[in-house]
């Protein structure tokens, strides 16, 4: 190496958490030259023991590289631990396939959708997959750098299955719907028929799923807690869902047919029906209906059509045509109407009785309590604090049931704000569209409209392109 003057000039920095050693030389005086040992003992008097790279300071010897930061020495990163998971083997939410396949006709094809996936007795479900450990990393000056540590999931709660602890594996017990939360793998009962239902069959009530490979023929009511899935054609006198329903072969109702579901409605074709669903309503048409909907209400594809009847989606309505050439009847309505503001006020109304009930039964129970600590409480005072006690339980329960409506009502409403009525083809003449009860008609055919609020907060048509649905 050099003389002591040139070790005085050269230089070891140590940057980027410690992870990397850059190392300066000066050109020695008098034409000598360094030897690596004598580096070594520089990087160690700065610290630097690990990760040091000594092909590169033999280079840089060599090449005499000078008067230059050279990285020589590296750290090492640590591994971040795998956290465990469970691969299912079906759609985890349970929620299957809701989006149906558009035809080559620009159709949709809703026998491509499934709103729930069943499983047979010994499938598989999921296979857990154990976390994997972190591995710790090192810098240049011998410090450990920990890597994160991993976390492993608890096992499943399960129904209608059973788990193999050594294969780490789920395995179904029975037949049935499958759907999985955060902790739980869940198999249950699905009511299911091969054959068209008939009145000679019967009405159908069942906790739980029902899956019809046929059609349902007039005067046949269907009850479901859960979901409704029918291959064919529903001709019945009502229908009701604790979650979708999906009609294959479309609705074909009487006028006084009903169907109520608290999700979504998907059907090829819905004529002559009443319909109530919290969630969207969809179809290639509607056709002389009444339809409600707490969110939207669609008539998709390329014919999709609003012929006739009144159709309400309270976050707004689109399809391709509304009305016809012979002046059906068509009332189309999204957002907050009268009734909805009507609704909401009773709702508050109730509210404040119900408070107000409750708090006077606080305020004589008190009374009654305070007596009762003073030893001043005759029997008839003792029977109506336990009378009381009862009723204050009761009345709580209507109360906090009562917020929980109002709550979601105001969600409902906040949701509803700017809804818009869409045609991306054509609105005919005579159809009446109403948002947020404000009321236009139209007195001519006219090419794509949206209507919607102008600034003044008038409710106006607009134009927008004849374009493919979205």
């Amino acid at each position: 190496m050099g003389s002591r003057d040139d070790r005085n000039l050269n230089r070891v920095f140590v940057r980027n958490g410690d992870m990397e050693a850059y190392l300066y030389l000066s050109a020695p005086l008098g034409g000598g030259e360094y030897d690596v040992d004598s580096i070594m003992d520089l990087l160690r008097m700065n610290g630097v023991t690990q990760g040091i790279n000594t092909s590169r300071i033999s280079a840089m010897i060599k090449k005499q590289i000078y008067n230059r930061e050279q990285l020589v020495a590296e750290g090492t990163a640590p591994e971040d631990g795998a956290d465990g998971y469970y691969e299912f083997f079906f759609e985890a939410t349970g929620a299957g396939k809701k989006h149906p396949l558009i035809r080559e006709d620009g159709s949709v094809d809703y026998t491509s959708v499934n709103v729930i996936e069943c499983v047979n007795a010994g499938d598989k479900l999921a296979v857990y997959h154990p976390s994997v450990k972190e591995k710790p990393g090192m810098t240049v000056k011998g410090r450990p750098v920990p890597g994160k540590k991993a976390k492993d999931l608890a096992p499943l709660s399960t129904t209608g299955c059973t788990y193999n602890p050594d294969e780490l594996t789920y395995y179904a017990d029975i037949e049935g719907r499958v759907e999985a939360t955060k902790a739980k793998l869940m198999v249950t009962g699905v009511q299911e028929f091969k054959k068209d239902i008939d009145n000679v069959f019967g009405n159908i009530n069942f906790n739980g799923d029902v899956i019809i490979h046929g059609s349902v023929s007039e005067g046949v009511s269907i009850r479901a807690t859960r979901s409704i899935t029918i291959e064919g054609v529903f001709h019945g006198n009502s229908m009701s869902a604790g979650e979708d329903i999906v009609v294959k072969g479309g609705i074909l109702g009487l006028n006084e047919t009903k169907i109520e579901c608290k999700g979504d409605l998907m059907a090829d074709f819905i004529e002559y029906a009443r319909v109530e669903a919290n969630g969207d309503v969809s179809a290639n048409y509607i056709l002389d209906s009444f339809v409600v909907s707490k969110s939207v209400v669609r008539a998709t594809g390329e014919m999709g059509s609003i012929v006739g009847g009144d159709v309400y989606g309270m976050r707004g309505v689109e399809a391709r045509i509304l009305g016809n050439d012979v002046f059906l009847k068509t009332v189309v309505a999204a957002g907050v109407k009268d009734n909805v503001i009507q609704m909401r006020k009773e709702l508050a109304r109730q509210e404040k009785a119900l408070s107000d009930c409750f708090h006077e039964m606080k305020l004589r129970s008190d009374e009654l309590e305070r007596k009762v600590r003073l030893g001043t409480a005759d029997e008839s005072m003792m029977a109506e604090r336990q009378k009381l006690m009862r009723e204050k339980i009761e009345k709580n329960a209507e109360l906090q049931d009562m917020e929980r409506k109002t709550k979601e009502f105001d969600e409902l409403i906040s949701i509803s704000e700017g809804a818009v009525v869409r045609a991306y083809d054509t609105v005919y003449e005579g159809v009446m569209v109403i948002v947020d009860s404000q009321q236009y008609t139209m007195n001519q055919n006219k090419r794509g409209a949206e209507f919607r609020k102008n600034d003044e907060g008038v409710l106006l048509p607009f134009p927008i392109a004849a374009s493919s649905m979205k």
